[in-house]
């Protein structure tokens, strides 16, 4: 898996060179959005990322979409990474059971298999091994 190369960072942004070489840099605005810049432009959509943070544990956050701009660059990678460092957080991902969830949360396309690279790295956390995630719908 490619991994962005991070060139610089301030409170709530940084900047990554990609392997193909450009450079995007992720910033979190208000409300935890997530929004990606190339040479000051927007690029992709405000709510192509979103974590929405647990009701009961503010350290706990859903990854509930994540389409980046760019794949198969690390940008999705680094997004993680990145907002975890910010909030402190802790990451989890529904399982791809097929249930389509309002949120947005259900697995497609290529999440599947982000979200098991990223639990295998250690960035996301198995809700399927922590029970305390079971009655989230």
């Amino acid at each position: 898996m490619a991994r962005a190369v991070l060139l610089h960072e301030n409170d709530n942004e940084r900047e990554y060179q990609l392997s193909n070489g450009r450079v995007i840099k992720i910033r979190i605005d208000d409300d935890s959005e997530i929004v990606y810049l190339e040479n000051g432009e927007v690029i992709g959509n405000y709510e192509d990322f979103v974590f929405i943070e647990d009701e009961f544990d503010s350290s706990k956050y859903l990854l509930a979409r994540m389409y980046v701009p760019i794949t198969g660059q690390g940008l999705g990678r680094a997004t993680i990474e990145f907002f975890s460092d910010y909030y402190d957080a802790t990451i989890w991902a529904r399982s791809n059971d097929g249930i389509v969830r309002e949120d947005g949360s259900h697995l497609t396309e290529d999440a599947p298999g982000f979200v098991t690279k990223m639990i295998e790295e250690g960035l996301i956390i198995d809700n399927e091994l922590d029970n305390s995630y079971d009655d989230y719908e």
